[in-house]
Order: C-alpha cells, then structure tokens, then sequence
C-alpha cells in the first residue's frame, strides 16, 4: 500500500473521531456552544504548535497574508455555525454534510472564477443534494426534517469552509501547505480569541474535565489536517478523495453507538440508519464524480 494511501486513511479517521468527540462533549460535557467554539480552538492549539517543530514552516511572504487572513476569518465564522449546529444535529447527519464542500467550491468556482464545467457536472451536484436530504431523515422519514435551522447552520458551516478553501487556494500559490496549515489555524484562533469580551466569562466557566474530551478532539483534528497535507504532496486526487471515507466511518461508528450504548451520541431504528446509508452513498458517489471530474 502506497504511503499516501496510508497518510489518506489516517486523514479520514482522524475527522471521523475529530467529529464524534465534538457531539460527545456537546451533549454530555459542554453546554453552551459559545464555550465550545473557544475551548474546541483552545485545545487544539498545542496541536497546532507542533507542526513547526515537525513539518517545514516558514514565515508568509507579504502577498500570501490577505489570503491567510480571509482564510482565518471565514473558517472562524464556519467554526460558529458547526458549534451552533452539532447541538441540534447528529453526528451521522452534520459528518456527511462536510462531503458538500466540493459541490459548494465548484458553485463558487462557476460565480467567481468563471470556471465551466460538463452539464453532467451539476447532476452530480443534485444527486449529492438528495443523499444529504437522506441523511437529514429520521423515524418520521418527513422532507420537513432536512427544512431545519440546524440544517442551514451545517450548511452555512460548509459555505463558510468552501470559501476558507478557495483563499487557501490562493495562499498556496506562494507557500507551502504546513507553512499554511500553522499560520491558517492560528489566524483563525486568534479570531476566537477576540470573540471572547463579547461572550463574557460566566459562559466560558467550566472544569478541566469539561473540556478534557476536546484535547482528544483536537489531536484528532490537527493529525487529520497534516496527514491529509503529507498525502497531497504525493497524490492530490487520491488522496481527497480517500479523505471522503470520514462520512461512513462516522455512519458505522454512530450506529455501533447506537447499537450497544444508546446515550452515548445518538439512538435511531436501523431503518434509519439504512437511509441514512443511502443518502451518504449518494453523497459520496457525486463528490467523487466532481472530484475526479474536475
């Protein structure tokens, strides 16, 4: 197995597990979503910090700062929908919604950059749309259940992060992608750091045990980030799309939970799941036709 491959796979488990430790703390440790959205950019910080003592990072040079500085903003204004979002939504539905991405950068693509591409294209995008209408199902199997506030929030969330993709594209054109993945993150931290005054210090009172899962959630996060980096310098298209599997692995490990410890994250009727299965099959088939369409 090719060393990117491997890199690839860790990429995905990584979110994958990134994702679950995220609704674990929202529904048992943490209960304000504005203390979330600090302590999840708190505790992955360390994290971050490492990837100069590990990787190649340097110093931006001047004309990639307003792309990192977009780039830390918008993903900090994605981070607010997520942390509002993963409250209301299961892990099973808001992980496959992160697949939506690639459909999100081609739109942006055809309105800003006037890229074209094939019709078929856009059937890929609609098929992706039903499969994520799937996965927003529940026990009612009701089309109302995808026309929810938490549903816009994940899909702003992926909006947001559509955009933060297309300025990395652009900073990326003059450094590096560890060099990137440092000054990107900590752009972003410091965004939430001056959100603090306006959140005030009772929401942000909570015990070290509290926030002891985000550490783990964190680690998970940074070690998918740079494991997915290590991948693309061998093999982009592979790589990305290998990076895809984090939705089912989400999907088997939420209905393992589901299975043999119903509190843990979420509890649905297998019937669910199953749809749900589908939905995230269609999301993944029409991100793989773009991906590798593209």
């Amino acid at each position: 197995m090719q060393p990117y491959v491997i890199f690839s796979l860790i990429a995905a488990t990584g979110f994958a597990l990134s994702s679950l430790v995220n609704k674990f703390t929202s529904k048992h440790t943490i209960s304000d979503n504005w203390a979330l959205l600090v302590y999840l950019a708190l505790t992955s910080s360390p994290f971050i910090l490492l990837v100069p003592l590990l990787f190649p990072v340097s110093f931006p040079p001047a004309n990639a700062w307003p792309f990192i500085l977009l780039y830390g903003f918008v993903f900090f204004v994605g981070n607010i929908f997520f942390t509002m979002a993963v409250y209301r939504l299961d892990a099973s539905t808001f992980a496959p919604f992160f697949q939506l991405q690639s459909a999100f950068i081609a739109i942006l693509a055809y309105l800003f950059l006037s890229e074209r591409f094939p019709s078929i294209q856009y059937l890929f995008i609609a098929i992706m749309l039903v499969g994520a209408i799937l996965v927003s199902l529940d026990e009612r199997m009701q089309l109302k259940s995808f026309f929810r506030f938490a549903i816009f929030l994940i899909i702003g969330q992926q909006l947001f992060h559509a955009f933060s993709n297309l300025f990395a594209g652009f900073a990326l054109k003059s450094i590096n992608s560890f060099t990137f993945l440092f000054w990107g993150d900590m752009t972003a931290l410091v965004f939430t750091l001056l959100l603090i005054p306006f959140i005030g210090r009772e929401r942000l009172r909570v015990s070290f045990t509290q926030i002891k899962p985000l550490f783990l959630s964190g680690f998970f996060a940074v070690a998918g980030a740079t494991s997915l980096f290590t991948a693309f310098q061998t093999n982009v298209t592979v790589a990305a799309a290998l990076s895809l599997l984090t939705s089912p692995i989400v999907l088997g490990l939420s209905f393992l939970a589901s299975t043999f410890k119903p509190d843990l994250l979420e509890h649905h009727t297998r019937r669910v799941y199953l749809v749900r299965a589908i939905g995230v099959a269609l999301i993944l088939f029409g991100a793989l036709r773009i991906t590798f369409s593209g």
